[in-house]
């Protein structure tokens, strides 16, 4: 089941985490070719106003297992989130590149709790950890996003 790829313990979340930390800057620039040529301050300015347009924001695969689950655990906290579904977004590879820049991270969910990132489902910190942690309900509590 693909949803249990998204697990804490499971393969391909360790598979995810090593290639998080040894291959980042081949997954950077591999998501750089992927864009292609785009106007890179007007993705930038894109990405800014992105962030910005809720209180949390996901940047999402559609299919993505790791996002379902982010997803499902916000949605079962109540929160509503803006859910930026990359693989459908025609800038989506470029954003996805941007995104990589600026948090070293060309993996989704990416997600931001008032404008700050807090990483992915389990990484991150992310949000899964957050949560285990207690850390997550006061976070989105400050920016508005849970009662």
């Amino acid at each position: 089941e693909p949803t249990a790829w998204a697990e804490k313990d499971s393969l391909p979340q360790k598979l995810s985490e090593i290639s998080a930390t040894r291959l980042a800057g081949v997954k950077q620039w591999i998501a750089e070719r992927v864009a292609g040529d785009f106007d890179q301050v007007a993705i930038d300015a894109r990405l800014d106003a992105d962030i910005g347009s809720a209180a949390v924001v996901l940047f999402s695969f559609t299919s993505c297992p790791f996002c379902k689950l982010a997803k499902e655990a916000l949605e079962a906290k109540g929160v509503a989130y803006n859910a930026i579904e990359l693989d459908l977004d025609p800038d989506g590879a470029a954003v996805r590149a941007r995104l990589g820049a600026r948090t070293t991270r060309t993996s989704v969910p990416s997600i931001w709790i008032g404008g700050e990132f807090v990483g992915g489902l389990n990484d991150g910190p992310g949000l899964l950890t957050l949560d285990a942690d207690g850390d997550l309900e006061p976070k989105l509590r400050a920016v508005g996003a849970l009662a």
